[in-house]
This record gives C-alpha cells, sequence and structure tokens, in this order.
C-alpha cells in the first residue's frame, strides 16, 4: 500500500441494508427544513409550542446549510433538559447526507469540502432542540460552537457517497452563567469511518456575551514546531509576495499562471491544475503576504483576507433571526490559504490532476472564541507555518488563527493539509454522457471525460480479470487511475508515480480493443492489438481542415495510438526504476485511401515486432495497418522508445550544417501573417485550416525557385502558446505537441505553396487530398515541443511538382525546428489537389 494511502478504517457495526431500525422518530428533507425555520412543535410535539414563539432558537441551519437529509433515529427524553430531576439529559441522533453528482458544495475534482464533512454533522443542535434547551434559554442565549476535536479518516466523500453520522450529546454544565453542552461525532461512509469529531463544545450566549467575547487569545511564539517537522524550500520562487482579488481569482477559475506568474506558465497545459475551490466557497478575496521565511520560526508565513458583506450566501441560513459565519467556513477558508501557500511555493507545476485534502488520522483542534455577522467588515487568515515537505506527497504543518476585524475568532491548532495524487477522469466519468467536439469550439474538457450512460456497441476484448477493453478502459489510460485501463497488476501505478498515457479528447482516436494477443505485464515481441475508432460523422478535424476528410496528422494518430496502448498493455515500463516517457522516434509508411464522415469504423491491427533495453531505455518496433470495411488506408512500421525526463534536458536533435542553421534566417522579402486569415489563403474553396488545425502563424519565406532541385523552397514559424489546445490533450502529466502535428505544419506548408503557386487555379471545386496517396513518407524525430519552447520552424524544399491524372501535386522534404534545434526531419511528403466532392469509402 502507497505510504499517501490511507489505510482501510474500521467498519461501524450498524451500518449496511440489514442494520436495524433506530429508536425514536424520524424525519425526511422536508421536515428538516421546516425545523429549520419554522414551528417545531408541529413535528417535535405540544410539549416545545411555548418554545414557537421565540426569535432565537437552537435550530440546524436552513439551505444553503443546511446538509443533513434524513435523521433516522433519535435516542433521547424529548424535553428531558427542562424536567427537574432528570435522569438522563445525554442522547443520540443518527442522519445521513447524500453527496449527489450536482450538489452545489462539490470542489473541481468532485469531492465535497472537508470542512462541510465537519458541518453536516450539525444535527447536534436538533439534538440538543429535541433535549429542550430552548426552554430553558427562552430565546434570549443563541448557540454558539467553542471547539473540538476533528480527524479526517481517508478522502473527503465523492458524489454517489452517503455520509452516516452518529452523534451523542455526552453531557450539560454551567460555568459563569453560561450554559455548555458537551458532544462528539463520527461520519461513515458504506460502514467505513471517514471522520471523528471529539471534545466538542458548545455554549449558548446572550447578544451581550458574544459582543463582549476578547476573541482568541493565542501567541504563536509561544508554541514552537515539533521536533523533526520538515521545511522544505520552494520548488521555484514566487515572484510575488502580494496577490490581490483578480489574481487569486484567476487561480480559482483554473488558471494559476494568471496568479502567481513568470515560473508558472507550464500550468497553463495542465489538464485540471489544483486549485482553488470557486463560486461560492471561494472563501479567498486577497493574499496580502506571502512569505516563505516569514512567520516566528522563520518557517513560512501567509495572510490572507476576504471582504464580508450583509448580503453573504452564508448568512441566508446560518441560522434563522441569527446570522453569523460557520466557524467551519473560517475552517474552510483556512485551509484554502494554506492550499495557496502550497501552490505559491511551485509544489503543484508538476502534478497536474493532484488534490488537496486533510491529512488522515492527524487530529487537530480547533477553538472559536468569536463571530462574523452581518455587521463585520473583514475575515482575515493567517497560516503559521510549523513544517513543509515538497514530497512525494506536498505538505503543510501549521496554524492558522481567523480573525474578524481585528479579533481572534477561530484557532486551528496542528492545522495539517497535503496535495494527493488523483485523476480528472475519476470526478468526469460521472458528471454528464459522453461528448465529441464536432467543430473548432473547444469544447470542455470535463465535458469530454463523460461516460454516463455509455454504452458499448460493439464487442470488446477483456482482460483475465474481466476488465472490459472498452472506451471507458481508453478514456482512463488517457486521464484515469492506471488500473482502470489495464486492470489488476496497475495498481501500483495509481499514485504519484508518472505513467505514459495516450492523448486525451479530442486528440483521442481509439473507441475500443476487439482483440489482444500477447500477455499482460510480459513484454513479449509478436504481441498484436486490433482497435477500432468509429469515426463521427461530424468532428471537428472534419470541419476545421476544410474540406471532408481526415487530416494526415489524425490518421497517423489512428494508426499510432494502438502502438502506445499496446506497448503498456504488455508493461514495457513497468519494471523501470523511474518515470519514463513514451515518445514516437521513427516511421514509414504509405497511405492509400481516404476517411471521410462516411467511413464509419477505421480498424488498426500494430504488432510489437521487436523490442531492445539499454538501461531504463526501452526501444520497441511495430507493424501497422489501417483498414475499413476490409479496404487499406494506411501501412507502415514506426519505432517508440521510453525514455527517462534527463534525456530530455539537453536534447542535441538532429545533426545539421552551419548552412542548414543559415537558411532560417535567410532574409525574404516577402512574410505572411497567417493569423490574420487572409483571404488569399482562407477564402476560397482550396483553403488553410481552420484556427483550431491550423499549425503556421506565419510563412516568414517563399523562394519560389529555391530549394535543391529549383522547385520551391518555404520557411513558416508558429509561436509556442502554452494553453494550446494540444498540448492538454498530449499527454496529461506530459505535455508535448504530437509529431503529427508538426508534420501537419509541414502539410500546411505545401499546400501554401500549391495555393500561392497558382498550380490548382483551373481546377473546378478543388480540395486538397489529406496527402499524396501511394507514396511513401518517412519521419524522423530526435527531440519534443513542450510549453517551455518559444518558437516552430518549418523549413521546406519542394523537391517535385507535377500533374498527373488526378491533379496538381507537390512533393516535398522538411525539417522542424523547435527553437534552435532541428527535431523532426520528414521525406516524401507530398500534396495534392483534386476536384470535388471527395469520394466516398467503400469496398
Amino acid at each position: 500500500r502507497p505510504e499517501w494511502l490511507p489505510a482501510p478504517r474500521p467498519k461501524s457495526p450498524g451500518a449496511g441494508p440489514g442494520r436495524p431500525p433506530r429508536p425514536g422518530p424520524a424525519f425526511d428533507r422536508a421536515q428538516l427544513e421546516h425545523l429549520a425555520s419554522r414551528e417545531v412543535s408541529a413535528l417535535f410535539g405540544p410539549r416545545f409550542a411555548e418554545q414557537d414563539g421565540y426569535a432565537v432558537q437552537t435550530r440546524m441551519p436552513g439551505p444553503p446549510m443546511l446538509f443533513a437529509d434524513r435523521v433516522t433515529g433519535i435516542d433521547a427524553v424529548p424535553a428531558a433538559l427542562a424536567e427537574p430531576g432528570a435522569v438522563r439529559t445525554d442522547g443520540t441522533i443518527w442522519t445521513e447526507t447524500d453527496v449527489l453528482p450536482d450538489s452545489w458544495y462539490l470542489d473541481p475534482t468532485g469531492r465535497m469540502p472537508p470542512a462541510l464533512v465537519i458541518e453536516a454533522g450539525q444535527a447536534d443542535l436538533l439534538l440538543l432542540s429535541w433535549l429542550g434547551v430552548d426552554l430553558l434559554n427562552r430565546g434570549e442565549r443563541a448557540y454558539r460552537l467553542l471547539g473540538c476535536e476533528v480527524t479526517h479518516h481517508g478522502s473527503p466523500p465523492e458524489a454517489g457517497d452517503t455520509l452516516c453520522y452518529e452523534i451523542h450529546v455526552d453531557g450539560h454544565a454551567e460555568y459563569d452563567g453560561v450554559r455548555l453542552a458537551f458532544f462528539h461525532y463520527d461520519c461513515f461512509v458504506d460502514g467505513e469511518l471517514r471522520l471523528s469529531v471529539r471534545e466538542g463544545q458548545a455554549g449558548f450566549f446572550t447578544p451581550a456575551e458574544l459582543a463582549g467575547s476578547g476573541g482568541v487569545r493565542w501567541d504563536p511564539a509561544a508554541h514552537p514546531p515539533a521536533a523533526g517537522l520538515p521545511c522544505d524550500p520552494p520548488a521555484v520562487r514566487c515572484a510575488s509576495s502580494r496577490f490581490d482579488a483578480e489574481r487569486v481569482g484567476a487561480l480559482a477559475l483554473g488558471r494559476p499562471w494568471e496568479c502567481f506568474g513568470p515560473g508558472w506558465e507550464a500550468t497553463a497545459a495542465h489538464v485540471r491544475p489544483p486549485g482553488l475551490d470557486g463560486g461560492r466557497m471561494r472563501l479567498l478575496d486577497e493574499v496580502t503576504v506571502f512569505d516563505p521565511t516569514g512567520g516566528p520560526w522563520g518557517r513560512g508565513y501567509l495572510r490572507a483576507e476576504t471582504a464580508l458583506a450583509p448580503d453573504d450566501w452564508f448568512f441566508a441560513g446560518h441560522f434563522k433571526n441569527d446570522p453569523c459565519m460557520p466557524g467551519t467556513l473560517m475552517l474552510q477558508g483556512a485551509q484554502q490559504a494554506m492550499a495557496f501557500y502550497l501552490m505559491a511555493m511551485g509544489f503543484s507545476l508538476d502534478r497536474d490532476g493532484w488534490r488537496f485534502e486533510p491529512v488522515p488520522d492527524r487530529p487537530c483542534r480547533t477553538i472559536c472564541r468569536g463571530q462574523a455577522t452581518p455587521d463585520h467588515h473583514r475575515v482575515v487568515y493567517e497560516v503559521f507555518v510549523r513544517g513543509v515537505s515538497s514530497g512525494p506527497v506536498p505538505t503543510l504543518y501549521a496554524d492558522v488563527l481567523g480573525s474578524v476585524d481585528g479579533a481572534g475568532a477561530f484557532l486551528g491548532r496542528d492545522v495539517a493539509l497535503r496535495l494527493v495524487p488523483d485523476w480528472p477522469l475519476s470526478h468526469w466519468r460521472h458528471a454528464g454522457p459522453p461528448a465529441v467536439q464536432a467543430t473548432g469550439a473547444l469544447v470542455p474538457l470535463p465535458r469530454l471525460g463523460g461516460l454516463a450512460g455509455h454504452r458499448e456497441p460493439r464487442p470488446v476484448a477483456r482482460g483475465a480479470d474481466g476488465l472490459p477493453f472498452d472506451y471507458a478502459s481508453l478514456l482512463a489510460c488517457a486521464w484515469g487511475r492506471p488500473s482502470e485501463a489495464f486492470g489488476a497488476g496497475y495498481e501500483r501505478f495509481d499514485g504519484p508515480r508518472r505513467v505514459a498515457r495516450l492523448p486525451g479528447p479530442p486528440y483521442h482516436f481509439m473507441s475500443r480493443i476487439v482483440s489482444v494477443d500477447g500477455p499482460k505485464g510480459g513484454v513479449r515481441e509478436g504481441s498484436v492489438v486490433v482497435a477500432e475508432y468509429d469515426v463521427p460523422e461530424r468532428a471537428w478535424y472534419f470541419e476545421q481542415s476544410g474540406g471532408r476528410t481526415m487530416p494526415f496528422a489524425v490518421l497517423m494518430e489512428v494508426a499510432l495510438q494502438p502502438c502506445g496502448w499496446l506497448a503498456a498493455y504488455v508493461g514495457s515500463a513497468a519494471s523501470a526504476g523511474t518515470d519514463l516517457l513514451f515518445r514516437n522516434l521513427d516511421g514509414c509508411g504509405t497511405v492509400t485511401g481516404e476517411v471521410t464522415p462516411a467511413t464509419g469504423t477505421v480498424r488498426t491491427r500494430a504488432e510489437l515486432v521487436r523490442v531492445s533495453r539499454s538501461g531504463d531505455m526501452v526501444i520497441e518496433s511495430f507493424r501497422v495497418s489501417c483498414t475499413a470495411a476490409g479496404v487499406p488506408l494506411f501501412e507502415l512500421t514506426t519505432v517508440f522508445g521510453y525514455f527517462p525526463p534527463s534525456a530530455f534536458e539537453e536534447q542535441p536533435g538532429l545533426p545539421v550544417s552551419a548552412k542548414d542553421r543559415a537558411r532560417l534566417e535567410e532574409p525574404c522579402g516577402r512574410a505572411v501573417d497567417l493569423t490574420a486569415r487572409p483571404a488569399r489563403y482562407f477564402g476560397g474553396a482550396l483553403r488553410l485550416p481552420g484556427p483550431m488545425l491550423l499549425m503556421l502563424d506565419r510563412v516568414t519565406g517563399s523562394w519560389p525557385d529555391g530549394g535543391g532541385a529549383g522547385t520551391g523552397r518555404l520557411r513558416s514559424e508558429k509561436d509556442v502558446v502554452p494553453g494550446e489546445w494540444f498540448f492538454r490533450a498530449h499527454f496529461f502529466q506530459d505535455p508535448v505537441q504530437p509529431g503529427s502535428l508538426g508534420i501537419e505544419a509541414m502539410c500546411q506548408l505545401l499546400q501554401y505553396h500549391l495555393i500561392e503557386s497558382g498550380a490548382a487555379d483551373a481546377v473546378p471545386r478543388p480540395r486538397f487530398e489529406p496527402v499524396l496517396p501511394g507514396r511513401e513518407t518517412t519521419w524522423t524525430y530526435r527531440g519534443q515541443i513542450t510549453p517551455a519552447n518559444r518558437l516552430i520552424r518549418v523549413d521546406l524544399d519542394v523537391v517535385e511538382s507535377g500533374t498527373d491524372a488526378r491533379g496538381p501535386y507537390a512533393t516535398a522534404d522538411a525539417t522542424l525546428w523547435g527553437d534552435d534545434t532541428c527535431i523532426y526531419r520528414v521525406r516524401g511528403l507530398g500534396m495534392r489537389v483534386v476536384s470535388d466532392p471527395a469520394p466516398p469509402l467503400s469496398p
């Protein structure tokens, strides 16, 4: 079991469908809402009628702060506190809370915020009311939490969970005229303990007593951190120490690069970056101090602030005629401040998809000695860092102080928060039905990750453990737990380790695995996979290509992605002692057919023909064929490799000459800005692709008589934007531009040449074929484009031009450069203009 994964918790003996019925009354959601705002005697009975007229009572909150959905039993004597000499004034109440996929409070990872799990154990108020506390208070005193010890067990609940609470009022006391109540409770999910609250204390106060509270009296310097706590330095030095509301808001919207600035650009390529809660649950307006060496012990300090307004959402339901901010929300605000600290330390930079949670099985003490009401103006959260660990699971240990208008109201001692592995698909698969991106308008990734209601239309292969290798498992290979992709034996990768991934939508082109012949987790030459891709009638790449045929880049991915799946299935990198990156190195293939919206399904057969190892590096060769309805489309051989990240730190690229480098800077009298989409290249029937597919920003050189054959030379550039869609699609936790899109840039530059040369001016209803059929194309990759690059350049030589029976064509050799390094070389790339319509694919 990984060290970061919580151990299984004990089961509740009363949990499960076979449990006996609870004693006492039960109340449903509608009745709980009634008790939160109307006459309690209607449900509690006539003994409670005298309190119905009291403006202030001990009530559960109303919506949206009412989290209990039902009371399943009460074991207590009604109105016992009001009966002189009552033998029993303690009691137990059982409640349940349903966490639904559309619950308003879910965080971006689909989980219930930890402090709300505490808040949902709110029925101690109902139990105290049932015991008759308001028959004593007579509307003169209001309930306030004074403190408790909180221990989380496991991760916060997620959609589909039902939280079962067992809440005990243990006793009562009076101190200096103030009635006190003592309680504890447990929360179970599926019978497993997930939260324990101990030493709970609450008091009942008059308005004057609340106004005269002295607040939390605490000197952080008097409580030094325990020996042995780590104090790791930042992973990246943040240039800012103050973050205004706009920057904090950007973080809550999933844009950490806009919040933290230089050094965080790579987070723009994250699929689901760790961040703050948004909407109602965003409890920080601004961070006014971030100092990794601040605080009384020089271990770190953060100060965050948020404004209060009389119409803040939580005042409406918490409580009737007694509005105040829940102490649990102050704890949530403090935990958000701690999460901000970990992110500002740079610990989320290479942890795409991870999430924050309290450290399990570690008690923290909370103390409440003040309140925030509609008459107050500002809450300040201060984080006094006791210890911080950079990983493998980043963790922050701190004391947190919440002050209201300068007075200490909330103190959390020994609060511990960590950043743990998580997978976007774990949430997205339940959030909606499957979706396809039909146009160049980007569809939000959570929608593309939907699997609700998905039914596999064709038979699929299954693993030895019965796991179907269907679309859900393939999507898990892109965005989910590795064990959800490949089943038993892959659980060891469900953690901090980074594994090779398939691309995610909208650059994912596999629908199912039809068959696999080879041992799972045992590399064997001759292993074969057969995969299928269902071609949508409406897909973004048809709409963006300017025609009705699949671009060469997409066809390459249809052929190559099953190779990546097979390499992972046979466990090519399973024995490596470090994380490895999977990269295409070489290929040689011939396209023989086109794919149109009428094609239906493309079937790809990939065979692992050779494997060689050198240390942790693995080189694998594949033989691949693509067909549709038995018609050959693409035959190729290709080579992939697994490499440690260090292999790319100083990538030498392909060997080039001084002359090759000089060509990149050779002046040319005419440059064309393609981002402006000039009509000559985008307005006619024969046109370059739409913005999503276009891989060229500008043509910086065009020499009609240039090149080795004297038939033309062109040069183009594209600026690297870390937030481009293809980085988020390819790959999760390893953003890199697909090599196929580098070749697509070359295809587009060749298309530009055919438009510019006028070779196709006489062709009626012209369109481009995706690539010249029947011609062998070879490619070699010796580097990569990542969000850290600045510029992509293509240098292309036209080696042949002519016209055949189908139309004018050109072939070219080209290189692609990442900044100043030549990383791709392609030979024999061809393009032809034919007359519309696109021929349907048929046997």
